[in-house]
């Protein structure tokens, strides 16, 4: 367990889960995106990796074996793929770690809209009895 913890420090990955976390707490979450985690985790890893310097994504990698998949690609190529592979497993393991032991809060949505208010014209009045109405049209 020892050797799994210097593990992680070594790669920065308590340093990553922290800015995740970070990421993950200052944002107001819709059902969406919840729901859509693919592209949550996606977006969250784009994020880290921008913001990560070149020392640190070459401290994800370096401890990845090359296979015959990355054959035929750019150096470059290959270093991304890894580093996002490995980010995203850590976003991933940090949003499932955060939303086992999440609430749900369905009341108070102070940002309800009522219908009648939507921004549309008034509807015309409809006389009450629409059938006599329409027969002295005719």
């Amino acid at each position: 367990m020892g050797f799994v913890k210097e593990h992680k420090k070594i790669l920065g990955c308590e340093i990553m889960n922290e800015i995740i976390k970070g990421k993950v707490l200052s944002k107001d979450w819709t059902f969406a995106e919840i729901s859509n985690l693919k592209s949550t985790i996606d977006t969250l890893s784009h994020e880290v990796y921008s913001e990560m310097n070149i020392m640190d994504r070459f401290q994800l990698a370096r401890e990845n074996k090359i296979n015959d998949g990355y054959v035929g690609m750019t150096l470059e190529d290959t270093f991304r793929i890894i580093v996002m592979t490995h980010i995203k497993g850590e976003v991933a393991g940090t949003i499932r770690n955060m939303l086992d032991g999440a609430t749900v809060n369905f009341g108070g949505n102070e940002n309800e809209i009522s219908e009648g208010s939507l921004g549309r014209e008034p509807h015309q009045e409809r006389p009450t009895d629409e059938k006599e109405d329409s027969i002295l049209k005719e």
